[in-house]
């Protein structure tokens, strides 16, 4: 088996359905497998889906608990066989062949961990965010720039070539197996938001590349940010976590001083806003008991 597809599937069978739907359409030329996982969703949601996988060679897993985007990926990663694993968010659409292209590049280059590829929305505009570096003191304190021209200079190029970058969008990420195993694959400790960042720096701590390859794209009907409170908590929550996790308590301990000076400020700005997440990073310690995760 050359690919194993993992999906995600929470209340949204019909962005499931549409995502496997343009998998079929587009993918020629390479063996795969699709793994649908859904995360506790509704019983009608469920329903609506068993009854489009019916007949169909696809293995659907159910989860008695939502596992968030890490520990989803992660349980079904355990059903894999492939000798890559292309993790999609369900509201993904393919529009060509850009498994198979992706798989070529990995054949090609045995240095690579995991690569990425361009989003871009129906109207086929680019999104900003489909690579960026890690954000951590020196993305703070000095490089707040925006990915295509940080790594345009870093790199001296035009960007038109794959190019080594510190981390993809999970929205759509492309490993190799043994890469993927190595370096532990997706923390089901995390909850939602900072999953790619964490485990590229996994990757690269493991000797393997993180490779963005702009030679192909897919449509990602990304919505517009929750205004919900608790879930931009875990932008935070999982920040800090991740923080700790691989830098280390001296890190973090600076890292979190620089934050509150910086969050702090934008709540007397935009209190509403902000204040939750500034007292997130007041209080400290482990930042996961604040965490929506069941």
């Amino acid at each position: 088996m050359d690919i194993s597809i993992i999906i995600i599937n929470f209340n949204s069978s019909n962005y499931t359905i549409n995502c496997i739907e343009s998998i079929y359409k587009h993918t020629k030329d390479v063996t795969f497998e699709i793994i649908v996982v859904d995360n506790n969703s509704t019983s009608e949601d469920v329903n609506t889906l068993s009854d489009f996988l019916e007949n169909k060679p696809i293995i659907f897993v159910k989860s008695k608990i939502n596992l968030g985007f890490g520990g989803g990926n992660h349980f079904g990663y355990q059903f894999a066989k492939g000798n890559h694993y292309a993790f999609v968010n369900n509201d993904a659409e393919l529009t060509e062949n850009s498994l198979l292209k992706l798989f070529n590049y990995s054949q090609d280059h045995k240095d690579i961990g995991v690569l990425g590829l361009h989003q871009v929305n129906k109207e086929g505009e680019r999104f900003k965010y489909s690579y960026r570096q890690f954000i951590g003191l020196k993305y703070h304190l000095f490089n707040q720039q925006k990915p295509h021209k940080y790594y345009s200079k870093k790199t001296k190029s035009d960007l038109t070539s794959p190019f080594t970058v510190d981390l993809v969008s999970g929205a759509f990420m492309f490993f190799k197996k043994e890469a993927y195993e190595i370096s532990g694959g997706f923390d089901p400790n995390i909850f939602l938001f900072y999953e790619e960042m964490d485990v590229c720096l996994r990757l690269k701590k493991h000797g393997y590349k993180t490779v963005f390859y702009p030679n192909s794209t897919f449509i990602h009907y990304m919505g517009k940010s929750s205004t919900n409170v608790k879930i931009k908590n875990e932008f935070t929550i999982s920040y800090l976590y991740v923080i700790q996790k691989n830098y280390g308590y001296l890190y973090y301990y600076i890292l979190r001083v620089v934050l509150l000076l910086k969050y702090g400020f934008k709540s007397i700005v935009k209190p509403k806003k902000y204040f939750s997440s500034f007292k997130i990073i007041l209080k400290g310690g482990n930042s996961l008991v604040y965490s929506m995760k069941p």
